[in-house]
């Protein structure tokens, strides 16, 4: 073994060693939760440089996030220097716009294309309805949605798979979905579905071309693959082909939970048959959790029947107990998580910034955060609102697009009166339909003022000052060296910080300053580009062999000018890149968990409807279908999230979107064993208060092994004698004191009545019973 194998290898365990030095031809890595993933395939890529003598620039990794993928890239920089330049390490959306950009002539799209986002796309598909001729049959963010998942699938238009003549909203997707791509086409613009398919496309339509990249990269390596969609498969499957390409996946079916976004899990489970021979080496020592949390967790991924087995294992202790937590209701639930949180810090046993508290919708986190303000807990939202997400950075970033391609016309839709210059509903409608009748793009139409009808002298001169600002700027961003550069000559022709600093309002600065911190990511982008291109350049000038013939070995960015690789950058900034914030507790859906780790976790809202979701709960066996085995795994990556102590908490009664449910405790609750709860055979946890016994309620059935939750107190109450109009009565409740009943929906104690309550409470809907008269 020579000095470099050794090195890589000295730290990883039997399997990971396994997997690092595997040789050629196909293999799979079952890689369970903590179990030292990304290790693994950056050993694998520095083995394959230091060891096998592959050349970097043959190798193609990529990930799903902009986050690992920058770790990747970090270690990688670690272990082979200068080196790692050549690699190409990205996401799949990255990787395929650069290639895109290479090839945009063969997709009908120049190099200059630029990637609408989420609110661009759908202003095209209201354009594109309004082009089919579509009304008010489906809603513009339903059509959306439906022209996202025929991408996934990697169909276009034509491939639809229609049910049959009657299948009305499957043809009005059609219909749109072909006025959607023709408007996309004539903008020079891509969503974020077609930087995959128009190059699975190509690499269908042109075997050349498919030949040049599958001969270059002679190695493709995959994380999270248990998140893959058809279309990115596909395209996998054109890069490294069945049975014998050199293709490491690296995934963890238990763990895939983004069914919802078209993550088809069958890629994995499916992969040693679709690549026959392949190699399947599984990471079981898990090197986050301790056992008792681990024990839990496989427990309840255990009973999903399709899986690839596997048991995390750890030589970590056993562990504190997990902790079962049972409220009142949902606002008890977010006072003792807060309470708990404050005595852990207080203990000096763990940080805020170590902490985290995970629900399964979004909803359940006002209360959570109310509590949690209340007892003056510092908390952030993960996967909130992202910088580029704001209203004056898109406005920014659309002006940006236009100057270097001003035929988009979401963007100019976006700042043709942005900021006020006079520009009305009425002018733009008649300088849209002009566009329209005479199959102009807007920006051409602009330049064709003077022939739009009834548009009077006052209206072309606004619209031409506004088409020389855009000429302006696009002559700039021909010789733009620098993203900074045409940054800040937008902002200062379009005025947008000058604006808003004259405006002088608390809001209007905090946006200006937004406007700044562009410029500011600007110029660390041309920083962190030029290093790169130093970098790059050395690194191909201390090639030690020259690259075979007829091989591509250039860099996949080469020649892209500096604004629009800054575009490209923000463009494809996700969710998922959000920060957790220093210092604070992390709130957070259970998706949006998914790669972090905390030392405490608190499961929140643990009772079925909420957690299984109530979807998961739909049809003759719930328990088998596959929208359950998604929940068992998305309850997997939560429990699997931490590393010392798991709570789990649940409420008798919870108000979730305007009602108040009575949901029994969540089955995986049932599937993980007392003794993991520290309860004794048979134990119950205590009442959540004394009360005279009603008929006993079974929360599941009797033979379950799990803790079970007495809910059987009395359902009495000082309403029953109540009757007739309620409104205007005098309450009070026990949590939200007194106050007057405003409206009343039924009757009796189980009625829904609106209160108005005191102090900062405010409007309420509660359950008749809760509450006392007087």
């Amino acid at each position: 073994m020579n000095p470099h194998e050794s090195a890589l290898l000295e730290d990883l365990n039997p399997p990971q060693a396994e997997a690092v030095l595997h040789g050629d031809g196909p293999l799979l890595v079952l890689s369970g939760a903590g179990s030292g993933k990304t290790r693994v395939i950056t050993r694998r890529v520095a083995h394959l440089v230091k060891v096998r003598h592959v050349f970097p620039w043959r190798i193609l990794a990529v990930t799903f996030t902009n986050k690992a993928a920058r770790e990747m890239r970090d270690r990688l920089f670690a272990l082979l220097g200068s080196q790692a330049n050549e690699l190409v390490v990205s996401t799949f959306h990255s990787a395929s716009a650069m290639i895109l950009r290479r090839e945009a002539e063969h997709v009908e799209l120049t190099k200059s294309f630029v990637i609408y986002d989420d609110g661009d796309q759908l202003n095209v598909v209201k354009r594109a309805m309004r082009d089919a001729g579509i009304e008010s049959m489906m809603q513009p963010r339903e059509i959306l949605s439906r022209i996202d998942q025929e991408k996934n699938a990697a169909r276009l238009p034509d491939d639809m798979r229609l049910s049959g003549p009657d299948d009305v909203k499957g043809a009005t997707v059609q219909r749109v979905y072909r006025a959607y791509q023709r408007l996309l086409r004539a903008a020079n613009a891509v969503d974020f579905g077609d930087l995959l398919l128009l190059l699975v496309k190509l690499f269908h339509d042109r075997p050349d071309v498919l030949e040049r990249y599958r001969t270059r990269f002679t190695h493709v390596l995959v994380d999270e693959f248990q998140d893959t969609n058809p279309v990115q498969y596909a395209l996998l499957r054109q890069l490294a082909p069945p049975p014998s390409s050199n293709l490491v996946v690296v995934g963890d079916d238990d763990q895939s939970i983004y069914r919802w976004r078209g993550a088809d899990v069958q890629n994995i489970l499916e992969f040693p048959m679709q690549y026959p021979g392949a190699r399947v080496v599984r990471l079981e020592q898990n090197y986050r959790s301790d056992q008792n949390i681990l024990t839990a967790a496989h427990e309840v991924i255990s009973k999903n029947s399709r899986r690839l087995e596997k048991k995390l294992w750890s030589e970590r202790p056993k562990g504190e107990n997990l902790e079962l937590m049972l409220h009142r209701d949902e606002r008890a639930e977010g006072q003792e998580v807060a309470r708990r949180i404050l005595a852990l810090q207080r203990e000096g046993f763990i940080k805020f910034s170590s902490m985290a508290v995970f629900y399964r919708t979004n909803a359940q986190s006002r209360v959570l955060e109310e509590a949690l303000r209340l007892a003056r807990v510092p908390y952030t939202l993960v996967s909130g609102r992202s910088f580029y997400d704001r209203a004056e950075v898109r406005d920014a970033a659309a002006y940006l697009r236009l100057m270097v391609n001003p035929r988009s016309d979401a963007d100019l839709e976006r700042v043709l009166n942005v900021p006020a210059r006079g520009i009305g509903g009425t002018t733009e409608e008649r300088l849209k339909d002009f566009a329209v009748q005479e199959g102009l793009s807007l920006f051409e139409a602009l330049a064709e003022r003077h022939r739009i009808p009834a548009l009077n002298s006052a209206a072309q001169k606004r619209l031409g000052g506004f088409h020389q600002l855009l000429v302006s700027l696009n002559a700039f961003a021909q010789t733009a060296k620098d993203a900074a550069g045409a940054v800040d000559q937008m902002l200062q022709e379009t005025k947008l910080v000058e604006t808003l600093v004259a405006d002088g309002s608390e809001e209007s600065n905090t946006r200006a300053e937004n406007l700044r911190e562009l410029l500011g990511a600007a110029q660390e982008f041309d920083l962190k580009r030029a290093s790169d291109a130093v970098a790059m350049a050395m690194a191909i000038e201390a090639r030690e062999e020259a690259a075979p013939e007829g091989v591509d070995s250039a860099p996949l960015t080469a020649d892209v000018p500096p604004l629009q690789a800054f575009l490209e950058q923000i463009s494809l900034v996700g969710d998922a890149d959000a920060e957790v914030g220093d210092g604070r507790v992390a709130l957070m859906t259970l998706h949006a968990a998914k790669g972090l780790e905390f030392d405490a976790v608190f499961l929140t809202g643990m009772e079925d409807g909420v957690f299984p979701h109530s979807r998961a709960l739909k049809g003759a066996e719930p328990d088998s279908g596959e929208e359950m085995a998604e929940e068992r795994r998305l309850c997997y990556v939560g429990f699997t999230r931490a590393r010392k102590r798991l709570f789990v908490s649940l409420a008798q009664c919870r108000s979730l979107f305007g009602e108040l449910k009575y949901n029994p405790p969540s089955r995986f609750l049932a599937d993980v064993p007392q003794v993991l709860f520290g309860f004794k055979e048979n134990d119950l946890p205590p009442p959540p208060r004394a009360a005279a016994m009603a008929p006993r309620r079974r929360a599941w059935d009797e033979e379950e092994t799990g803790p079970r939750v007495d809910r059987s107190y009395s359902q009495t109450s000082d309403m029953e004698a109540v009757s007739g109009d309620v409104r205007g009565m005098r309450v009070r409740h026990e949590q939200f004191g007194s106050g007057r009943i405003i409206s009343a929906d039924g009757s009796g104690p189980n009625a829904k009545v609106t209160v108005e309550f005191g102090g900062d409470v405010g409007l309420k809907r509660v359950i008749a019973r809760f509450l006392i008269p007087g």
